[in-house]
């Protein structure tokens, strides 16, 4: 049997066999850090069963120890399967932790942080090869690797917003030029509160000496100032909109009978409210922070 990998120097050749899942460890190298929750995947493997076998390599023990499939396994057991297909292959401890790495990082299983532990423990821990290294064995750049490792230096908070999608990576690496951790921390939730823009961030961060580190307090008004000048307009705007509508409302009792000029003025007015439903829809998209100018 041959495993094959777009992303990986050297086929996987092995062969497959169902093995009893007594005799199957955890990988050494568990790259996700929350993989308890699995039950989407025990509901599609119970539907459809197990589409792939689970990587593994045997060990002097006699036992066979995941190289990829951890989730696959726990959820297999949780079905009460007494045996599971294994591809076994022959592995040293560094291929090992390669091939476990390309697999998630193909399959898009590893969040932001867990990429970036992996990538360091390769590099900086077992010292198993340079950024351009394990770049080519993902056939990704080295900046892809280098910045991922770099993104570990951010607070646990913000790498939680960026795991959640909250703020955007670009957003965290342009946190990454500021030294302080409480100032990082400070300027994620910001991003979050007022949907910044990256652009609108790496400005913020130039000009901190003068608009924000020394004068956060204005800085943070200057914000509330400018969303409230919006709210007002969109305030102005509707009401301006409403007073029309009860004007023309006025006129068309006056010409009931002139049907023609009736329904032209009917259609209008109803355009009118119309828009009036769209300012309102906009405000409250604006309210919640999802409409704040970033530009």
């Amino acid at each position: 049997f041959m495993l094959k990998s777009n992303h990986y120097q050297h086929d996987l050749i092995g062969f497959v066999e169902n093995l009893s899942i007594l005799d199957i460890v955890p990988s050494s190298n568990i790259l996700r850090i929350n993989s308890n929750d699995v039950q989407e995947l025990t509901d599609s493997i119970k539907k459809i069963g197990l589409l792939a076998p689970i990587v593994v390599r045997s060990l002097v023990s006699g036992k066979f120890e995941i190289i990829a499939g951890n989730r696959r396994v726990g959820a297999c057991k949780s079905l009460g399967w007494k045996r599971i297909p294994c591809c076994i292959v022959e592995l040293d401890d560094k291929a090992a932790f390669e091939a476990s790495i390309v697999e998630n990082v193909q399959r898009h299983t590893l969040n932001i942080m867990e990429e970036g532990l992996a990538f360091r423990k390769y590099v900086t821990e077992c010292g198993w090869g340079g950024i351009s290294e394990l770049a080519s064995r993902l056939s990704k750049s080295s900046s892809y690797v280098s910045k991922r490792i770099r993104l570990l230096d951010l607070p646990q908070d913000v790498l939680h917003l960026i795991c959640e999608s909250e703020i955007s990576i670009s957003a965290g690496e342009e946190l990454l030029s500021l030294d302080e951790k409480d100032k990082q921390s400070k300027l994620a939730s910001l991003v979050v509160d007022r949907s910044l823009s990256s652009k609108k961030l790496r400005s913020i961060i130039k000009k901190q000496e003068s608009e924000w580190y020394h004068n956060e307090d204005q800085f943070y008004s200057e914000i509330e100032d400018k969303q409230k000048r919006i709210l007002q307009l969109f305030d102005k705007s509707i009401i301006t909109l409403r007073e029309a509508v009860n004007k023309l409302a006025i006129n068309i009792e006056k010409i009931q009978d002139e049907w023609i000029l009736f329904e032209t003025l009917m259609y209008h007015k109803n355009s009118i409210n119309s828009q009036i439903d769209l300012l309102i829809r906009q405000k409250k998209r604006f309210i919640k922070g999802k409409n704040f100018i970033n530009k």
